[in-house]
């Protein structure tokens, strides 16, 4: 390995920190924009903010935002939604520099006289590492909701305790509000303050339960709603809940650590596919022609990047099951 190599490397390495550095900065510069906007649009009303934040009533952006919310993500959407694009034209010119690189330093002299098309796998590399900061927020949506449904039976045996006939649910949500477990503990006052703002109870409850994202929160949702809308005693009916989730919990966790165990391989395969396409042609310039070169090679590399696209959807998917 020659110095000169080293000397490129460590320069590319100080690159890249400046530029990471240089992206906290502008996401510091507009989180720090953005709270400020909206403590303006409060202030301005209700018409003239919603004028404010039109954009943000698309289901994609407000369905984002609201993720982002539940997995404890505090920088603005906007911020996210930027973020795609600009690591996915990252990659996308990364990625022609480096073959591009390989060529000229790695590649067989026959080989090096041969342009190689990777506008395709650009593309699809550049979509690959462009949906990573979307990724990312589902990561860390699925495993705050895997929290709070291995949290459930804390939250049932918490709403037990503060049980008494004479209280209202309301007053049973306040009073347990405080010593609620730690995953489910935002969830939970932001259910408290629904319920204290004059809105509908049964939407509280049912936004709760959509929320959290497990059956479990359903049948909390669906047993307090029964003591609010008819008064019942539903203290036996908690108590059956409780066994019912103990009994389930034990397979529960084992197959949440089998979507932890997927989704961290399957992060790291997505880190380690470029690396070890560089590795093969440092160690053998001829693997550059079967890369990048051959119909064939091609085909595989397109085929690798979209089965790790696809399979970052699957981990996504699989942990939607619920508790």
């Amino acid at each position: 390995m020659s110095v000169h190599w080293i000397a490129e490397a460590a320069f590319v390495g100080l690159w890249l920190a400046g530029s990471g550095l240089v992206v906290v900065a502008w996401l510091s510069r507009l989180s720090s924009w953005w709270r400020e906007r909206s403590l303006r649009a409060s202030l301005l009303g209700p018409v003239r903010a919603a004028r404010a934040t039109a954009y943000r009533e698309l289901s994609f952006v407000r369905g984002l935002a609201e993720e982002m919310e539940i997995a404890g993500i505090r920088w603005p959407v906007e911020a996210l939604v930027a973020a795609m694009p600009f690591v996915g034209a990252i990659g996308w010119f990364g990625v022609d520099a480096s073959v591009e690189a390989m060529r000229l330093r790695y590649a067989l002299d026959a080989d090096r006289l041969l342009g190689s098309e990777t506008w395709l796998l650009n593309t699809v590399a550049g979509a690959l590492l462009g949906s990573m900061p979307y990724f990312y927020v589902k990561f860390r949506l699925q495993r705050k909701r895997h929290r709070i449904a291995l949290d459930m039976i804390k939250l049932v045996q918490n709403v037990v305790g503060h049980y008494s006939d004479n209280r209202t649910v309301q007053e049973l949500i306040s009073r347990s509000a405080p010593s609620m477990p730690e995953y489910v503990r935002d969830e939970w006052k932001r259910l408290e303050l629904r319920s204290h703002l004059g809105g509908s109870l049964e939407e509280a409850l049912y936004e709760f339960a959509r929320r959290a994202d497990n059956e479990w929160a359903e049948d909390v949702a669906d047993i307090l709603l029964i003591k609010h809308k008819y008064g019942h005693d539903v203290i036996e009916a908690l108590h059956k809940l409780v066994v019912d989730m103990q009994r389930a919990r034990k397979n529960e966790e084992r197959r949440l650590a089998m979507v932890t165990a997927y989704r961290v391989g399957t992060a790291v395969m997505v880190a380690f596919a470029f690396g070890i396409v560089f590795f093969n042609v440092y160690a053998d310039g001829t693997n550059y022609r079967h890369y990048f070169l051959t119909p064939g090679g091609r085909l595989v590399m397109l085929l690798s990047a979209v089965v790790l696209f696809a399979s970052m959807v699957l981990v996504v998917r699989s942990g939607r099951r619920t508790f």
